[in-house]
This record gives C-alpha cells, structure tokens and sequence, in this order.
C-alpha cells in the first residue's frame, strides 16, 4: 500500500493504524492481509525495490504477523515478492503467492503459536511475461482447493498442489473473494470491473475470533 501502513477502517470512517513498522524499521508497501480464528492477522510486506532507495528501511520483503493483542511479529523474512496469502481450511497451512522473481506459491506448517516453519513449493505458475497477469490474489475453499490469480486467469489447484484447470474472465484478474448468502460465490477484481461467479463449492469464510 502507498502509505505503508496496515490499517482498519472504523464503524465512523475513521482508520486506526495496526503496523506500520518492524523493530523501529518502517514497513515496505504492505499488500494482502488474512485473518485467523485466533484474532491474528497475518499480512505480506513485499515492494521494497518499489521504493525510493533513500526511504527503505527493511532489509528484505517479508510476511508479518498482528497477534490479537496488537503486538506484531516477522513470520517469514527473506521472501523474494510475497503478494496474496490464504490459510488451509484447519489453519494448518499457510499458502503465499510470489510475483515475481519467478511465478510459483509457497505453503508453510502454521504452529500453535502463530509461528510457521518449513517453506515449500506449492505450485508453480510460469508466464512469459507479466503483461497477462502474475500470481496475486489467493482464497481457499472448503475442500482446500486452492485459487489464486495470476496469468490468463485464476487457476485452481488441488490440496497436493495439482493444477485442476483455469478460470478465465473477460479481464485479467487481481484479486477474489468469497461472498454471498452461503459463500459459494466468488468475486474477481480486474483493471476495469468486477465479476461474480457461481461456485459448486463454498469457500472458507472469514474467521470471527
């Protein structure tokens, strides 16, 4: 985000700020965020080739965490560009997307404790370029089919890291989300638009801690 914060929008409008900084480093240009039963959020912190060398503070692009009771953690440091990130549906596995260098996901072993260990390749999703897209936003559905967008689309892939297939829009996607009386249908945010689609199976909702 251009002001590099995490913030909450209140009932009145008003934003409260959650992060903004790590150990007195200001942040780098926070991008997706996910909640956990637990009250946690977790949230990429990738974009800090993006900046003015002048203002980075941080050493490398990152995945924090926001326990419940405000304090903040480095979960994952070292992360070549983190962008949208999804839990399993037993919060047992945190699923990253990477921009770039390269096109691929990486899933982690999520502890009691909010910690996460063991970093490995999901899935790839290679493109020529990145003028049709690159790996960004990701949801889960309750079976823990993973989606994510990226290019030519939104691709699915199943728990073990299959790919399933391809859902192609009228635009390139950035982003989805679940929504709708019984979240079975899910939303894409694209340059111009937003599409909805009718889904065969719900989506995980958003945990209330």
């Amino acid at each position: 985000m251009v002001n590099r914060q995490v913030t909450r929008m209140e009932a009145d409008g008003s934003f409260t700020v959650l992060a903004d900084r790590w150990h007195n480093q200001r942040l780098n240009r926070p991008n997706d965020v996910v909640g956990k039963s637990d009250g946690s959020l977790y949230f990429t912190n990738p974009g800090r080739e993006r900046l003015d060398p002048a203002a980075v503070e941080m050493a490398c692009n990152s995945v924090h965490r926001i326990r419940p009771d405000g304090m903040g953690d480095l979960v994952i440091p070292h992360v070549d560009y983190p962008n949208g990130l999804a839990f399993s549906p037993d919060e047992r596995l945190l699923y990253v997307a990477n921009t770039r260098p390269g096109q691929y996901i990486m899933v982690y072993d999520v502890h009691a404790d909010g910690t996460v260990s063991d970093g490995r390749h999901f899935a790839e999703m290679p493109s020529p370029d990145a003028t049709n897209g690159v790996p960004d936003g990701m949801k889960v559905d309750i079976e823990g089919r993973v989606y994510c967008t990226g290019p030519g689309g939104c691709w699915v892939f199943a728990p073990s890291g299959a790919l399933i297939g391809f859902i192609r829009l009228p635009e390139y996607p950035a982003n989805c989300a679940w929504g709708g009386p019984d979240n079975q249908t899910m939303f894409f945010t694209a340059n111009t638009s937003i599409y909805s689609l009718r889904m065969q199976t719900p989506g995980t909702r958003i945990p209330r801690a």
